[in-house]
């Protein structure tokens, strides 16, 4: 959060911008400057007198200068004009419980729990005795409707087989990988378990973490949550393990789709699952959205003669454009070994318009990986300089390839001669010299898609990783 003094210069340049007013009011009452963090939020309500954030920014003054009444007044205002505020249900809680009624308190931070999987309050957690996660453990599950019954089919009409239509909620769906906040599968990998890509990991922290953590901020720059990333590149240079540690960094839905739940052999319901799919993210926003093996789902369609397909590629792109729902806090991720079979306008702004190189980690990234991989295991004599000098262009692949190998022939040794033999520097290099790194074929192969394609930004980064010396050279690009 910027300091005060930063903001209030901001506002002098642009003093009727709201997200500026409602960021500096934030900053004064995090500075404590009470007096001036009433005022800004009053002139906020007086451009938007239905200012749901200026009307909370006033409750929490109001709640820290001791009164409570009118804290609940105007925290009661914000959940009339907005019922699922969970700011208002939180503060609210505070309230309740300064006056003495515990049961209302809680009642109010279950709810702020279940309206925002996000929310963290652990000062109020240590004074109620519980925790969000509980409140939303013990929420109702909601009551289903009776079921209307279903209308007869046109006359002339009774063998025809039909689709409901795509409007049609997902009631019951989940994907098999579905990862609210605070479940514990989801932290098994994190991006500490991931060599390098710094780069993209700082790209989906701007698009789905950041605008979490700082939604004021965002708003004053009008930048939105969401939107598209395409990762592509060699393939065991980490991109299907990144897709898995976003879960674990994320503080939001995570949605990992198989493409065993995409495709079917009947007409029309390939569609249909993928529009599924998207909706599922939709209610659950903010999510993300994974596709890995991209390439299978959003073909060229220059290059496909079955109708199914193509048809499977339009509706990709349908729910992509959103234009007829909302895809905002809904980050879409897709990663691919062949970027160049990929239709082109999955590459136009407002679908996977970020597009990120993943090439063979170079030497500080292998330094990395191979800390990560060396980590407890039995190593004697370790020199990592000399082994990350052996070891590029290797993969993250290759190089786990490397040590499982060693791994393998010193346990393997260690079986017949009945003591134990340490993994050394030498048995790592020796089974190094034997493996000819597995992303030189796939360069041979990107080589000439990169040298045929137009200019085009999706292949820059691959052009000037191949004018660099070759992967197989033992200078580093």
């Amino acid at each position: 959060m910027p300091n005060s003094s930063a903001l209030r210069d901001a506002l002098q340049q642009s003093p009727n911008n709201l997200s500026l007013l409602l960021l500096y009011g934030r900053a004064c009452l995090e500075e404590l400057h009470l007096d001036e963090a009433r005022e800004v939020f009053a002139r906020a309500l007086d451009i938007d007198p239905d200012q749901t954030d200026a009307h909370l920014g006033i409750a929490k003054v109001l709640f820290m200068e001791g009164n409570t009444s009118g804290a609940a007044v105007r925290a009661e205002r914000v959940l009339f004009l907005e019922p699922d505020n969970a700011s208002a249900h939180l503060l609210l809680s505070r309230v309740h419980l300064s006056e003495g009624d515990r049961a209302k308190a809680v009642e109010h931070f279950d709810r702020a729990a279940q309206i925002d999987g996000t929310m963290s309050d652990p000062a109020l957690e240590r004074e109620l005795g519980r925790t969000a996660r509980d409140a939303r453990k013990t929420a109702p599950a909601p009551t289903p409707e009776p079921a209307s019954p279903e209308p007869a089919p046109p006359p002339g009409n009774e063998g025809d087989e039909f689709f409901d239509d795509f409007d049609d909620p997902p009631y019951d769906w989940r994907p098999e990988t579905f990862y609210a906040p605070g479940d514990p599968e989801r932290n098994a990998v994190t991006f500490a378990d991931v060599g390098g890509m710094e780069e993209l990991k700082e790209e989906i922290r701007l698009k789905i973490t950041y605008p979490l953590q700082f939604p004021d901020l965002y708003k004053a720059y009008g930048r939105k949550t969401g939107g598209g990333i395409l990762i592509y590149g060699p393939p065991g240079c980490g991109k299907t393990l990144i897709l898995r540690a976003v879960a674990g960094e994320v503080p939001c839905n995570y949605l990992a789709v198989g493409l065993h739940e995409i495709f079917d052999p009947y007409f029309g319901s390939t569609e249909r699952n993928l529009h599924q799919i998207f909706e599922t993210a939709r209610a659950n926003a903010p999510c993300v959205l994974v596709f890995d093996d991209l390439d299978s789902l959003a073909q060229d369609r220059r290059q496909i003669r079955e109708s199914q397909m193509r048809n499977l590629v339009n509706q990709f792109l349908h729910e992509m454009d959103g234009i007829r729902a909302d895809n905002q806090r809904i980050l879409v991720i897709g990663a691919t070994n062949q970027p160049w079979a990929l239709d082109p306008a999955f590459r136009r702004p407002g679908r996977f318009d970020q597009a990120i190189f993943v090439p063979p980690p170079d030497a500080p990234a292998r330094a990395q990986i191979i800390e990560l991989l060396a980590k407890d295991k039995p190593i004697a004599d370790f020199d990592a300089a000399a082994l990350i000098e052996a070891t590029n262009g290797f993969s993250g692949a290759d190089l786990k390839w490397v040590f499982d190998r060693a791994a393998e022939l010193a346990l393997s040794a260690a079986i017949h001669t009945g003591q134990p033999v340490p993994i050394t520097l030498e048995l790592l290099l020796a089974v190094t010299a034997t493996h000819k790194p597995t992303t030189a074929e796939w360069f041979e192969g990107v080589r000439t898609h990169a040298q045929q394609a137009a200019p085009d930004a999706f292949f820059n980064e691959v052009r000037k990783f191949l004018a660099a010396p070759s992967p197989n050279t033992k200078k580093d690009r």
